[in-house]
């Protein structure tokens, strides 16, 4: 189920905005009614809050209002309390643009200053003149799904991280190592570490007839080519001659960095399992959302891109979907002065991101969009990432269609309008 909340159908005139300027323990509050202004304080825990809010509302029916709406910046995690408790006893929520705040300071009182009494007051203002933005509240398993996308791409970070950390270790250990660092994480790579901890002085020790054959016992289909490598590799690196202690320092904290990064990328794999199993909860209470397609989009990448935008159906147009990412465009222009046109990146860069990994293996020539982007790149000399840029865009934009429609994905449709098509039909 997804809660919304229409304003379009509240009688404004009989709502009471109560503005909030939000910190991690202090609330500070703002409304006037009648003339009078009420500035207030309070700590930002949810029996404060409560007792705010019955206080307000108490307020607002004297003067024969009877709901209120609380508007506040999105901060973090900390308004989440505040708009809780408010959406729990009945009353409106929204937030305003921290940008918009912070520019809208200056208009409203003529400097720069910010201070706890004085935002408050600003964030009324934005409301009275409705500059407020929507306050989704995501059903059970859309949060759980977003949560789960969160912690995937936390686990993918930590995981780039250590395999940098291992990459400068190996130098380090293995001064001479001339396979590429993938090959460390291959099923070679991971007997090479069990076996002998990526170290080439416990190689040499071991004799390469022993060396051979435990690999070709653990990998029966290594070849024998890559095996005398390894072993002139070894025999180079042992030439700097590190310290017998030193090196065990090295090998026990390698091994240490590899078993981490197992952990994490074990904990990836299971994080996109139950991603997938909540988003078909999804999709049987909304059939629109696309089935993963072969050579367009996989269940995993579904999962995280629907995990970022929540219900598409909150989007009633493509171009709300953009801004909502960021890849909406930002226009300079000013008399004859015209600049360049360039992306907000206001939005999700998560959001970004997701179509950024969606989209990169389907400008490969041959696939879906090879001829698409590499006009751009050949054709029009357009640089990578603003190629790229203009994909996602694309991307982001046909499958808000492709949900709307409810309909198989079709790529004869893809690259042409409704008109086109229809006429080619």
């Amino acid at each position: 189920m997804r809660i919304t909340q229409n304003l379009r159908e509240i009688k404004m005139n009989q709502v009471l905005d109560v503005s909030v300027d939000v910190h991690k323990e202090i609330l500070n509050f703002f409304f006037s009614i009648e003339g009078k202004e009420y500035p207030d304080e309070c700590r930002n825990r949810t029996g404060s809050i409560e007792k705010r809010l019955s206080k307000y509302r108490g307020i607002a029916q004297e003067q024969g209002i009877t709901r209120l709406r609380l508007i506040c910046e999105p901060t973090a995690e900390y308004q989440n309390k505040l708009l809780r408790t408010a959406r729990r006893h009945g009353h409106l929520t929204c937030l305003v643009n921290t940008e918009s705040v912070s520019k809208f300071r200056v208009v409203e009182s003529n400097d720069a200053n910010k201070t706890d009494t004085k935002d408050p007051k600003v964030i009324a203002t934005l409301g009275r003149l409705n500059k407020v933005v929507h306050h989704r509240m995501l059903s059970e398993d859309y949060l759980v799904l977003r949560k789960l996308g969160r912690i995937y791409h936390e686990l993918d970070s930590d995981i780039t991280a250590l395999r940098c950390k291992i990459d400068r270790l190996l130098i380090e250990l293995f001064c001479d190592f001339s396979f590429t660092k993938d090959f460390l994480y291959g099923n070679s790579g991971a007997v090479l570490i069990d076996r002998f901890g990526c170290n080439p002085y416990r190689i040499i020790e071991t004799g390469f007839e022993t060396f051979a054959a435990t690999m070709k016992r653990a990998i029966s289909r290594i070849r024998k080519d890559t095996l005398t490598r390894l072993w002139q590799d070894s025999e180079s690196s042992i030439l700097n001659e590190l310290p017998p202690g030193y090196r065990d320092v090295l090998e026990e904290q390698f091994r240490d960095l590899i078993a981490r990064f197992r952990d994490r990328e074990l904990r990836k794999d299971r994080i996109v399992e139950q991603m997938k199993i909540v988003l078909q909860r999804i999709r049987d209470d909304d059939p629109r959302i696309p089935p993963p397609t072969a050579g367009v989009i996989s269940e995993k990448y579904l999962a995280l891109l629907i995990a970022e935008t929540g219900p598409m159906a909150d989007f009633r147009n493509w171009r709300q979907l953009m801004r909502y990412a960021g890849l909406n465009i930002r226009m300079r222009q000013s008399g004859k002065y015209m600049g360049k046109n360039k992306i907000s990146k206001k939005g999700s860069p998560l959001l970004r991101k997701v179509l950024n990994h969606i989209v990169l293996p389907l400008v490969r020539s041959g696939w879906l969009y090879g001829d698409y982007y590499h006009k751009k790149r050949e054709t029009e000399k357009m640089a990578g990432t603003k190629a790229m840029t203009i994909v996602s865009r694309h991307f982001l934009r046909k499958f808000h269609g492709w949900y709307k429609s409810g309909a198989a994905f079709d790529e004869k449709r893809f690259f042409v309008c409704e008109a086109e098509y229809l006429k080619a039909a």
